[in-house]
């Protein structure tokens, strides 16, 4: 009996146990089988868990196997062709033995290590059976556990990843699929003309990195008129050297990038998908006509890598500009994706040679070819107020990279559960504006962000940040990650390396906070904290130099012009490729749309500088204005505030002053809001305080206007003549009796405003007003 437990422990040693250890003694034993029996029980989920990643690593063994032998099988065919045609058929024995020396030390190689895998295999096997009756004990706690992991598992963030057993095969497909494409990306890279390449692949010349760093940036300004977007300003940064080469060492010379050049309108009689260099996969789910001319004309510039400011998008266009961005995104990131694995499979061909690994580890080194990552993953962000614009973009990139294929993208069935349906009633009766109903259908929600992640055969939603390729957000998810300096809980590494930048529905972002976007702007291409996601042997030359900010193409889509977007798109898009907006004048402004006879009032008050202008106005109005407005014959007198901080301003001099008035902003309850406008309608109430944020995300019917104030012109101009329209009969307060004659309207403005003025009365009457030595114009409508 002393003898049995030596004997099973080196009949166990002879499989590939412990073997040569000396045998455990009882005591041993019984404080093992302690220890174990404390040890939390090994649940089926793991134990599923372990054998999936077992299969695995078999599948993977078997695929280099077999990779190996195919690679082995080329060879050998071709060595066999070329003997024969140089000596008609003779054959080298040395060489063939050698070739089959090496095949032979490789599948050697690559069973041992099945091998290993299988003793590993044993071993855990082993160990398992050991403690598998002390496991049957604690099942009931285990199958807990297992429901505790698979919930936790089902109810993920948004910015983990999901994943399952089709996943773990997904991603084993995919690494097949990247190895295979690495031979279409090599003869892809080798096409000339294409934009990305001479976009991306070059430094910047030290002369034209002087030119985009300066203060003001060296430009080259003209002008072009598309026929769809019309008159463009280009700004094109300058080398004026206009040096292409410089030595590096003898008989050595680097390439500098080219600079920015002028975009040339697409043809839509001459459009050919290959010729604007799309993706093969693209093309095939292109449907004719690809381009409407507003998308061709759009495309020729985002296809040039060049900044876009377009502040002329509209409900009905929207739909072609969401197209065509999607499209130069999506193509951005195959070719980045391709180029990526093709350097994989070269330099893992390399590596598996003897004789060229030195060689590989020289090239990687030194060569630039194979620089072809940022500092992190993340290469291009798009920013969207509300979830549905959210989903719509996805829809899009689907339809753009799998077509019908469902099952092309992962976790889309959790995305249209948690991005779809409406979030707001609209009444029948008492409609709301029509586009106010177009533009807050669906969810509106504006606190969001998920990263997307695309390989050559597959889109995969829910991936982490330093997993994506693509992230979309809201710019408050992009303030609630970034966070505020000084919090413990921030990141913003991964907005280190972002190569395309696009806003779009930028004036509905400024209607949330525009704080959040000034906070991104700010948080982009900063120094990452963390090295971990980052391989410094792959990132290329200028992102290494600090240089990213100079790459990035930013494309900024408003519906109207207004000073925070040109500044957002001066002071913070450097392309050294050149920037481009779009500057047409507007005809006749929205003040054509005010139906109500009453005179309005444009009062112009003279500052030298733009801190001076807040207290020049308020100063304007409490001595100029305000006691005027105070007579009773000035009863029911709306002030229509469009800064937040000049209401607040406001109400707290109102309240000083003990004036009687109403106040209604975003941040107002309904309750509030239903008894502010009771009173106001009513005459109870003097005056009424009313927010431009409160009327964007409400849009309620004010009634009882008699008089109207503009503190500001309003930032979006269709208010204008949709406050001025509540003035009309049917919504007034027929008790009172109503003397159209009486109401006024009075709007105050600066010089810094006339980019809103131009939006209201149209960009010559705009000019007229500015220019004349007169402080204040009255105009009126006519029937």
């Amino acid at each position: 009996m002393a003898n049995k437990p030596r004997n099973q422990h080196q009949h166990r040693g002879k499989k590939g146990g412990r073997s040569g250890q000396q045998p455990l003694s009882a005591a041993m034993k019984k404080q093992r089988r302690r220890e174990q029996a404390q040890k939390a029980p090994v649940s089926r989920f793991r134990k599923n868990l372990r054998h999936m990643e077992r299969s695995k690593e078999a599948m993977e063994a078997l695929k280099r196997q077999q990779e190996a032998e195919r690679k082995y099988k080329q060879k050998m065919n071709a060595s066999v062709e070329e003997r024969e045609m140089v000596s008609e058929g003779e054959e080298d024995d040395d060489e063939v033995e050698e070739r089959e020396d090496d095949f032979e030390m490789l599948v050697k190689t690559l069973n041992s290590g099945r091998k290993g895998a299988g003793k590993r295999e044993e071993a855990i096997e082993s160990e398992e059976s050991e403690s598998e009756e002390e496991e049957e004990q604690q099942e009931d706690e285990s199958d807990a556990e297992d429901e505790e992991i698979e919930e936790a598992i089902e109810g993920d963030d948004d910015g983990m990843e999901v994943n399952s057993d089709e996943d773990v095969e997904e991603e084993s497909e995919e690494e097949v699929d990247g190895e295979d494409s690495g031979n279409d990306s090599e003869d892809e890279e080798g096409i000339e003309g294409d934009p990305y390449m001479a976009h991306i692949s070059y430094n910047i010349s030290p002369q034209l990195l002087e030119s985009v760093s300066a203060s003001p940036v060296v430009v080259q300004k003209s002008t072009l008129k598309f026929k769809k977007l019309g008159q463009l300003m280009i700004e094109i940064p300058k080398d004026r050297s206009k040096e292409t080469k410089k030595t590096v060492l003898l008989e050595d010379e680097e390439t500098y990038a080219p600079e920015g050049t002028i975009p040339k309108a697409l043809s839509l009689s001459e459009l050919n998908p290959k010729k604007l260099f799309l993706k093969e996969r693209i093309q095939r789910h292109l449907e004719e006509p690809v381009f409407t001319e507003l998308q061709a004309e759009c495309f020729s510039i985002f296809n040039n890598y060049q900044d876009l400011y377009y502040p002329s998008r509209t409900l009905d266009n929207g739909e072609s500009l969401r197209f065509v961005y999607c499209l130069h995104a999506l193509n951005h990131i195959m070719k980045s994706t391709s180029k990526i694995l093709h350097h994989n499979l070269k330099l893992a061909e390399a590596a598996n040679s003897k004789k060229q690994k030195k060689k590989v580890k020289k090239a990687i080194s030194s060569a630039q070819e194979y620089r072809d990552q940022g500092l992190v993953r993340p290469k291009v962000l798009i920013v969207v107020p509300f979830r549905s614009a959210a989903l719509k973009i996805v829809e899009t990139l689907k339809k753009q990279f799998a077509g019908d294929d469902a099952k092309a993208v992962t976790n889309y069935n959790r995305f249209q559960t948690e991005y779809g349906g409406d979030t707001l009633y609209f009444p029948k009766h008492n409609p709301k504006p029509e586009d106010y109903e177009r533009l807050f259908s669906g969810n509106t929600d504006d606190n969001f962000r998920i990263g997307i992640s695309f390989s050559k055969s597959s889109m995969k939603l829910y991936t982490k940040y330093y997993n994506s390729d693509l992230i979309l957000a809201s710019p408050l998810g992009l303030r609630m990650t970034i966070g505020a300096e000084g919090e413990a809980q921030r990141d913003y590494d991964f907005l280190s390396s972002i190569e395309l930048l696009i806003l779009d529905q930028t004036e509905i972002c400024m209607a949330q906070n525009w704080d959040h976007v000034i906070h991104l702007m700010d948080h982009l291409h900063l120094q990452p904290q963390s090295t971990e996601h980052t391989d410094f042997s792959r990132v290329r030359y200028w992102c290494l130099n600090g240089w990213s900010r100079f790459y990035r193409q930013t494309i900024l889509l408003a519906s109207h012009d207004l000073p925070e977007f040109r500044s957002i798109f001066n002071s913070k898009c450097a392309n050294y490729r050149g920037k481009i907006r779009t500057a047409n004048p507007v005809k006749s402004g929205s003040i054509r749309h005010v139906v109500v006879q009453v005179p309005q009032t444009f009062h112009r008050i003279e500052v030298t500088s733009l801190d001076q202008s807040f207290d020049a106005k308020f100063q304007h109005f409490t001595t100029v204005l305000l006691p005027q407005l105070r007579s009773i014959t000035m009863a029911r007198c709306l002030l229509y505030v469009p800064s937040y901080f000049d209401y607040v301003r406001l109400r707290n001099y109102f309240k000083k002053e003990e004036l009687s008035f109403v106040q209604i902003c975003e941040y107002s309850k309904d309750a509030k809001i239903a008894r502010a406008r009771d009173m106001f309608f009513h005459g109870s109430s003097h005056f009424m305080l009313y927010s431009e944020r409160s009327h964007f995300f409400r849009r309620p019917r004010i009634k009882g206007i008699r008089h109207l104030v503009f503190y500001q012109l309003p930032a979006y101009p269709q208010f204008y003549a949709e406050m001025i329209n509540l003035m009309a009969n049917e919504y007034q307060n027929r008790k009172d009796g109503i003397d159209a004659s009486a109401m006024t309207v009075t709007v105050l403005y600066t010089k810094y405003d006339l980019l809103r003025l131009s939006a209201i009365v149209g960009s010559e009457q705009a000019a007229k007003i500015a220019a004349s030595p007169k402080a204040a114009h009255t105009f009126t409508t006519h029937k």
